[in-house]
């Protein structure tokens, strides 16, 4: 069961924090909230344009989501699937953070948009404007962000001088984390997101989590503030270390 900490000494009230005990209950939880809001969204709207991620948590996520939409096929008419970021790869490498979506669903209703690879365009510039142009005037209703151990989101880390971009996608060269060549949302286009949702689990994030928690601007991740409502959704391991 989830326990919603309203708190924290000096936490932000424009951020919600949403603990669970260990990264199963975590995955189950958010998986049924995402499909509760994404199926009133198409209710209500009509469309729905959900930003996903990458990462151990982000995959597995990707993955029980793909599991459902392949249960019900013929439903999620008007689900349009996009990536926070992408590794500028060829396009068959597991790698990539689509490959979940492109290897295995089936649902021939939901809109499936990816980054280009490197067996499509010559360059990472390329891929980032084409993914730019593909959004046009697109917006996220809800974007969900892995966290990493330093800090990032999407592929924005710690000292990058992107890290103020106004542009909706950005060409990375230098990632810290490889392969080095990435296209990534920047924090302009992810803080335009309806709903942004941050998921983090393990020990490994538990100072990335401590630093949001305290409004710690050295890390991207504190940057994270949607249209309408964040959350920081951990597990027990990333809220409490010694």
């Amino acid at each position: 069961m989830a326990d919603e900490i309203d708190d924290v000494e000096d936490f932000d009230d424009d951020l919600d924090l949403t603990l669970y005990a260990d990264p199963a209950e975590l995955l189950s939880e958010v998986l049924t909230q995402l499909n509760e809001i994404i199926e009133i969204g198409l209710r209500v709207n009509g469309v729905f344009h959900l930003g996903l991620t990458g990462g151990t948590l982000g995959t597995d996520l990707t993955s029980a989501l793909v599991k459902n939409w392949n249960s019900y096929p013929g439903t999620f008419s008007g689900l349009h699937i996009w990536w926070s970021d992408e590794r500028f790869v060829e396009s068959g490498s597991s790698e990539r953070n689509c490959a979940p979506v492109i290897q295995s669903l089936t649902n021939s209703e939901i809109h499936v948009h990816a980054v280009k690879s490197s067996d499509e365009v010559a360059t990472v510039e390329e891929a980032a404007a084409d993914y730019a142009k593909a959004l046009d005037d697109t917006f996220m209703d809800l974007t969900i962000l892995g966290l990493g151990p330093d800090g990032h989101v999407a592929s924005l880390f710690p000292g990058a001088a992107q890290i103020d971009n106004l542009e909706k996608v950005i060409a990375i060269t230098d990632s810290p984390k490889p392969p080095s060549r990435r296209a990534s949302f920047t924090l302009s286009m992810i803080n335009a997101s309806t709903l942004v949702w941050v998921i983090a689990a393990g020990a490994s994030k538990a100072d990335a989590v401590t630093k949001i928690i305290e409004g710690d601007l050295s890390i991207p991740a504190s940057y994270i503030r949607a249209v309408d409502h964040t959350r920081l959704i951990v597990d027990t391991d990333a809220l409490f270390t010694e």
